[in-house]
């Protein structure tokens, strides 16, 4: 690698980002180009539907040097031999990043989506949201409760409590979004993929817990699921609802919609934790994307990796950040001065920040993003009263048995 030239290495970028996202990226990539001293240039490009087109471009033998994408298609192109691990470049006396800015890094940057990938780190995890619980502090301490709960057994009881048929008020909506669905079952020590025995186990006791927590608490009549997108935002924010779970990602829409804009403060005083469950400290499950290298030429590949190591430093991390409102990637991003005038307006995101220090991925598995819908759909049923959870979690372990072998 050190007798590698770089010099006006020419890049293919591709991604499926929009909007802000895709602004940003286009923004950041300008000022790679504008001051990096090898003068490598980038094209990138937007493709729909992108995991066809690398699919595509891999079997032609012209992939793009970068792509941004979920982690079970960046393992599904692991499993083609097409993704260039990051472990030569990491640690690289010349190229590398330092021990002190590797450990700056939360954990699951480096991770590249899956500690358990047997070649190590297939990327940069960035554009990271995290699993939470929305709870409304007032109303707990109107129940003379000092913490929101940190297990099934207390959420359980102070949902009940909140629960008033006059009122018409509720202890929890459940939203059956995937990513807190995963969360949840992780929480209680539920495994839904098992590296061993490289096999899908949504059907796994303690995820069957998980979901019979959730058919509980409907039969209890504390909850109840929401059929319209936000409902559960719009319970809380309404005070008839104590508790909902959602991602970071939701942040700005609870803000607002808890926001008085009239006093010019909140309603009343709110917050976020991890969701509830059994382990300490809680597990964190978290989204975002990779930024990974496909196996091209070795000259770029090492154009390629310079491109990802610019791109994680701190003031490209706090610029994505606060465009997108993404979890920054470094511990220390929060001092930044720019980071620190967002958090005196939103000092719910700093908890969050701190969130990553646990963070897991999701199963980085191919096929896991169709995977996860049939966990979803199983929760759909037993919201529904159509089946039993340990019914509803077989059926979908069936099906996801056949995605995975496909």
């Amino acid at each position: 690698m050190d007798a590698l030239d770089p010099s006006g290495a020419e890049l293919h970028l591709w991604h499926a980002l929009t909007g802000v996202r895709e602004a940003t990226l286009l923004t950041l990539v300008a000022g790679f180009e504008a001051s990096n001293p090898e003068g490598i240039k980038l094209r990138v490009e937007f493709h729909s539907p992108l995991h066809q087109e690398v699919l595509t471009a891999i079997s032609a033998g012209t992939p793009p040097d970068i792509i941004i994408t979920s982690c079970d298609r960046v393992a599904e192109y692991a499993a083609l031999d097409a993704i260039a691990p990051l472990a030569p470049y990491l640690d690289h006396a010349k190229h590398g990043l330092g021990k002190s800015e590797q450990a700056d890094l939360w954990p699951i940057v480096l991770s590249g989506c899956s500690s358990a990938q047997p070649k190590g780190s297939l990327g940069l995890f960035f554009d990271p949201q995290a699993a939470v619980m929305f709870y409304n502090a007032a109303w707990l301490k109107r129940l003379k409760v000092e913490a929101p709960p940190q297990n099934w057994d207390e959420f359980r009881k102070l949902a009940n409590i909140a629960r008033d048929k006059k009122t018409a008020t509720w202890g929890y909506a459940h939203a059956n979004d995937g990513l807190t669905l995963v969360n949840w079952i992780s929480g209680v020590g539920g495994v839904l993929f098992d590296w061993e025995q490289r096999e899908v186990t949504l059907d796994d006791s303690r995820a069957v817990a998980a979901l019979g927590v959730l058919q509980d608490l409907l039969q209890d009549g504390c909850a109840y699921c929401v059929t319209e997108a936000a409902a559960d935002r719009a319970g809380l924010a309404a005070e008839k609802v104590l508790f909902s779970l959602g991602s970071t990602a939701d942040l700005p829409q609870y803000t607002a919609a808890v926001y008085d804009a009239k006093a010019k403060k909140d309603r009343f005083a709110w917050d976020i934790v991890p969701v509830p469950g059994l382990a300490s400290p809680p597990v964190v499950n978290v989204q975002g994307s990779t930024l990974s290298i496909l196996r091209t030429t070795s000259r770029q590949q090492l154009a390629a990796w310079l491109f990802l190591k610019w791109f994680v430093q701190r003031e490209n991390d706090v610029q994505w950040s606060l465009a997108t409102g993404a979890l920054p990637l470094h511990k220390s991003s929060v001092e930044a001065p720019e980071m620190q005038a967002y958090l005196e307006q939103n000092p719910r995101f700093k908890t969050a920040c701190g969130l990553l220090a646990n963070a897991e991925p999701e199963p980085a598995i191919p096929g896991w993003q169709e995977i996860r819908v049939l966990l979803v759909h199983a929760a759909a049923m037993i919201c529904s009263g159509q089946a039993e959870p340990t019914d509803a979690l077989a059926a979908a372990d069936t099906a996801a048995d056949g995605l995975f072998a496909r």
